[in-house]
This record gives structure tokens, C-alpha cells and sequence, in this order.
């Protein structure tokens, strides 16, 4: 599947609605592979998780980039 390329540059703070448009038909495909495999309407909301935690793993990330940012950390010898 095909996602269209942005539309704003990055400072645009509508932006998040071009992504939205642009995954939206692989959102959608993936909520119907998901019923067609068994899988109710309410089970598959369990994409909003996904979204949710890989939020979460992007903040923490740059959180951690943020903090150790200052730090040098020294290699030991190898002989």
C-alpha cells in the first residue's frame, strides 16, 4: 500500500491532518484483516493502543536523547 508523501513542511501545525488522510486507508485495511480473521469491531479498537504506546516509546525516546545529550561516555581499553 501506497501513503502519500506530507503536504506542509514539518512547522506546520496542521500537518498531523495530512498524515491522518494519508494512513487512513491503511488503517482502514488493517481493522478489516483483523475482522476478517476473527476479530470483533471492539477487539480491533486495540490499534488505538498501539498508537497510544508507540507515542509513548517516541517520547521516552527523546526524552532519553534529551537527557543524555551532555553525556560522554568513555570506551574502555581493549588492551
Amino acid at each position: 500500500m501506497k501513503i502519500a508523501r506530507p503536504k506542509r513542511p514539518t512547522t506546520d501545525p496542521d500537518r498531523h491532518l495530512d498524515c491522518e488522510e494519508a494512513i487512513e486507508a491503511a488503517f482502514q485495511a488493517v481493522a478489516a484483516a483483523a475482522e476478517a480473521a476473527g476479530w470483533t469491531r471492539h477487539e480491533t479498537a486495540a490499534l488505538i493502543s498501539l498508537a497510544e504506546n508507540h507515542s509513548l516509546a517516541i517520547e521516552a525516546n527523546d526524552q532519553l536523547v534529551e537527557f543524555g545529550a551532555g553525556v560522554f561516555l568513555k570506551a574502555p581499553k581493549l588492551h
